[in-house]
């Protein structure tokens, strides 16, 4: 998943706070006191989102970063940002992790580290799981901002894109633009998972006058590519009697475009060199 994915996410839940507490916490969620500066002290990293709450007398700040894609030092560069939001608010700190897809998410909380007899960190941090989250409870229903991700809960089928676009389109807290940049937001992230052809002809006639259109062709034809070269290799591997397991097809598809293509040319070229590769990505780890 690519920057701008990031960013128009990043622009969602910061244009409704209210909707991402809901999202957050659920309906007894803290509440909203401000917005806080999302830049970091001493540092040219910003915070995706970075909101001042309170609950029970308590206040407290609330570090939300958005993972579109995975990061190895995700839960380090976490440590960094709560640190430096801490000492700039004097306030205790939350740290909140949303993944959208399960190949976003790193490894689990806590992130630390020891020393010999000694652990000097531990740092725990709040994880939500987008498609693991129900959008049919009422009280998600009724926040059109967070519609768009709706079509991201595992649950969903196609059929959610309409759902969405309907109560997108007839929410009358949305101004015009707003309503624009979510359904920019539905096309974008239902596209992505089902494809572009499953967009009805309104959702597909907003997201050609967006800027993320091409983005979002150019990505199809990808993921067009990718399956055809997969099919293509799995011939092969029947054709030359090679054993596949159930996870065969996802295996491949996390080569990539361009090394799938290498490996089809090499099948051509030198099949008996490409049978030996494939076996060897397709053989189960320990046998």
């Amino acid at each position: 998943m690519t920057t701008v994915f990031d960013l128009i996410l990043r622009r969602l839940v910061q244009g409704h706070p209210e909707q991402l507490l809901l999202l957050l916490f659920g309906d007894q969620h803290p509440a909203l006191i401000r917005m806080a500066d999302s830049s970091l002290p001493q540092s040219e990293r910003r915070a995706d989102t970075v909101m001042v709450v309170e609950a029970h007398g308590a206040r407290f700040a609330v570090d939300v970063e958005i993972q579109a894609q995975a990061d190895p030092h995700f839960a380090a560069r976490l440590l960094d940002y709560t640190v430096r939001i801490h000492r700039r608010e004097k306030l205790p700190v939350l740290p909140v992790a949303i993944y959208l897809t399960p190949e976003a998410e790193g490894s689990p909380p806590p992130y630390g580290f020891e020393c010999p007899g000694i652990r000097v960190l531990t740092f725990d941090f709040q994880v939500v799981r987008l498609w693991e989250v129900d959008y049919l409870q009422p009280a998600l229903q009724t926040a059109a901002a967070l519609l768009p991700l709706s079509v991201l809960e595992s649950r969903a089928g196609p059929e959610r894109i309409a759902w969405a676009e309907l109560r997108i389109r007839q929410a009358p807290s949305l101004s015009t633009e707003e309503r624009l940049d979510l359904l920019v937001v539905l096309g974008t992230l239902a596209s992505r998972r089902f494809g572009q052809d499953r967009l009805s002809q309104h959702l597909r006639n907003i997201m050609i006058d967006s800027p993320f259109w091409e983005e979002q062709r150019a990505l199809e034809r990808k993921r067009v590519e990718v399956h055809e070269r997969v099919e293509t290799l799995l011939t092969f591997a029947n054709v030359r009697g090679i054993p596949q397991p159930p996870d065969a097809e996802e295996r491949l598809s996390h080569l990539g475009a361009t090394a799938l293509k290498a490996l089809v040319n090499k099948a051509l070229a030198t099949p008996d060199t490409a049978a030996t590769e494939l076996r060897a990505i397709l053989t189960p780890h320990g046998h």
